[in-house]
């Protein structure tokens, strides 16, 4: 399992709660990548906390009710029911977890950097892509966005300093940095893209879209997500 685990690298990456079972161990901090759509509904409703100190309106084009799953849509339920139920298991192995969109990529990168000169230490760091669940066996399905966004998350750390990425990360960096200019349409054009707009929710695609548009970094806290 160390090898499996990616023990001997600062930042690490894989899928869904076996992948966490995988890399957390003796990690500091918990990236959680689920991009359409529960934790870019956690950055968006933290954005919105903080000029408003509300939360989203009912029937707001941008309500998702994902982040505590008070309402949770039809389409991608599951899935959201999935990645929170993934983000709790990382909160209760008591580290840092945090809330990653392609939104806020960028603001994620400078909070685990200030954390690591706050430790005065190296910070290791477990990226994990949610992925979805197939609703036939629960297998997760490897959805190109959350690996996109993971990517572009690992982008963000490695441009910082923080670039001692295992295979796996470095993998997923690549796959970031190599299509970062066809990234909107690759996401749009998705299968969950595509399923979210037939059900008429295609500006919350858009949403989950956009790059390093907000500072707000949410954090797991007490059942959810909170900015």
């Amino acid at each position: 399992m160390e090898a499996l685990g990616q023990a001997k690298y600062q930042v690490r990456f894989d899928w869904g709660a076996a992948g966490a079972d995988r890399v957390v161990p003796g990690a500091h901090v918990a990236v959680l990548v689920d991009a359409l759509l529960f934790t870019t509904a956690a950055v968006v409703d933290a954005e919105r906390r903080a000029v408003t100190d509300a939360p989203l309106p009912a029937g707001d084009p941008g309500d998702y009710a994902a982040p505590t799953l008070a309402g949770a849509p039809a389409v991608h339920a599951a899935g959201d029911a999935h990645a929170a139920a993934l983000a709790a298991s990382l909160g209760a192995r008591g580290i840092d977890v945090l809330a990653a969109s392609l939104r806020n990529r960028a603001a994620v990168a400078d909070r685990i950097l200030a954390l690591q000169e706050q430790r005065g230490e190296r910070m290791v760091v477990a990226v994990i892509a949610a992925g979805e669940p197939f609703v036939a066996d629960g297998a997760p399905r490897f959805s190109i966005e959350d690996q996109l966004t993971a990517g572009a998350v690992i982008d963000a750390l490695v441009a910082l300093g923080l670039d001692h990425t295992s295979p796996e990360a470095a993998v997923a960096c690549a796959a970031y940095e190599g299509l970062r200019n066809a990234v909107v349409h690759l996401i749009g054009a998705s299968g969950s893209g595509l399923e979210l707009t037939a059900a008429g929710r295609r500006a919350e695609v858009r949403l989950a879209t956009e790059r390093d548009v907000t500072s707000v970094v949410p954090s797991w806290q007490g059942g959810a997500f909170r900015g």
